[in-house]
């Protein structure tokens, strides 16, 4: 028996999120775009991708519709899986970082191998420029008062006291 391709709505069902994966009414002409992912860093399997669909009326996905839909906080970077040569076999990974540039189909999906950068997402970024930077959170682990100043330094060891010299080699060796 032929087995069927599985599609995003088929997806959707199965994780319990039709309603939030997906619109009520898909956009006139739209298909969805599957796109898998591993994240090696975080102990992912190329063998096991996690997945989320993307909706373009024509089918060509930038990676600013990855940026948008990917389902996890933080600051990214993508590669995508791609044919090379005429071999069906040669496949090779290509780093994506222009936000317009379209992404390469992989078997008629989109196939990433994904980078975190930080935990922190760069939502005001645009073109490599951040937005501006979050004051530091005090640190959990101090406990000086904040008009006191800092803990004085401690002080610094005693030298040790020298050992005896050895008297000869027989001492060295039971002792």
């Amino acid at each position: 028996k032929k087995q069927q391709p599985i599609t995003a709505h088929d997806i959707a069902i199965a994780i319990g999120a039709e309603r939030e994966v997906l619109p009520a009414r898909p956009m006139s002409g739209a298909r969805p775009i599957l796109v898998f992912y591993h994240i090696p860093g975080d102990g992912d399997e190329a063998e096991t991708p996690n997945v989320f669909p993307v909706l373009k009326p024509d089918g060509q996905v930038m990676l600013q519709d990855i940026r948008s839909k990917f389902p996890l906080p933080g600051t990214y970077h993508f590669r995508f899986k791609l044919r090379w040569g005429p071999d069906p076999l040669q496949v090779a990974w290509m780093d994506v970082t222009n936000e317009a540039a379209q992404v390469p189909l992989f078997d008629g999906k989109v196939v990433a191998k994904v980078t975190r950068i930080s935990w922190e997402s760069k939502a005001g970024a645009l073109n490599g420029v951040p937005k501006a930077a979050a004051p530091k959170p005090p640190d959990v682990l101090s406990f000086d008062s904040p008009g006191l100043g800092p803990a004085p330094a401690p002080p610094a060891p005693a030298p040790a006291a020298p050992y005896p010299a050895p008297k000869d080699d027989f001492d060295m060796l039971f002792s």
